[in-house]
């Protein structure tokens, strides 16, 4: 999506990405050979130093990147890096989120950092109640290392579908929609808001997105931005980010807010 805003003001850009035929690589094609594309992984420290070696400003599209790549580009060169290497890591673990947004004073649902280990994950169910969620702290999005345990028998399996990831237990939250805001955040620290959507999944998947946000409350929608306006506020760096909510049963408020970088 950056790419083709860039490609339209002449913005030269590079894109890292595995393979000649990725989405970007053929919005933007490469006027010279040192602006030519990377082929290869972000999660590759390698070809994330090639890619800054080219570059005045680097970007990413979504948060599973090498961090420590990005922070020794940050503190070894002139490159500026939008987001923040700081808030990328941030995003990367869901626990470290939700510690974030808690301490900015944002509506998060109760949650738990737990050991892989049945009695552990025994223990937090007995705090939180059941069904709760059991989550990976990281890698995890679109419904991947997510698993819901409804009754202590299950522990087990959820230790097993989650394959030995870092977790933490969150509670069930009895939500009736999920929505989402697109917040905008320049390098001069302006904060900016798209009006909020609603988020139909199937499978975990987003499989719609209904605009206008549906809702006889004439205050949902100032609500839900102002949420999303202070989330963002709470990271560092430039960046467009996706934060998604849940709307609660009796209306009264927003829970559960994760952000993830665009």
């Amino acid at each position: 999506m950056l790419a083709e805003s860039a490609s339209r003001l002449n913005i030269q850009v590079i894109i890292l990405d595995s393979g000649e035929h990725g989405p970007a690589k053929q919005i933007v094609a490469p006027n010279t050979p040192q602006l030519s594309h990377i082929d290869g992984s972000f999660n590759d420290p390698f070809k994330i130093r090639q890619l800054a070696a080219k570059v005045d400003v680097l970007t990413v599209e979504i948060e599973h990147v090498d961090v420590e790549a990005l922070q020794d580009v940050e503190n070894s060169t002139n490159v500026e890096i939008h987001p923040k290497p700081t808030t990328i890591k941030i995003i990367q673990d869901k626990f470290k989120q939700k510690e974030h947004l808690s301490a900015h004073g944002l509506p998060v649902s109760d949650y738990l950092n737990v050991n892989n280990t049945p009695e552990a994950i025994r223990a937090a169910g007995e705090k939180l109640g059941y069904p709760f969620m059991l989550k990976s702290r990281t890698s995890a999005y679109d419904g991947r290392g997510n698993s819901v345990v409804h009754q202590e028998s299950q522990i087990e399996v959820a230790i097993t579908d989650l394959q030995g990831r870092p977790l933490y237990a969150e509670k069930w939250v009895p939500f009736v929609k999920e929505i989402a805001v697109m917040v905008v955040n320049t390098a001069r620290g302006e904060i900016m808001s798209y009006p909020v959507v609603e988020t139909v999944h199937k499978d975990n998947i987003c499989h719609l997105v209904l605009a206008p946000l549906r809702s006889r409350d004439a205050s949902l929608e100032d609500r839900a931005r102002k949420i999303a306006e202070r989330a963002v506020r709470s990271l560092f760096g430039a960046g467009v980010f996706g934060v998604e909510m849940f709307l609660m049963k009796d209306g009264s408020h927003l829970s559960d807010v994760s952000s993830t970088s665009r």
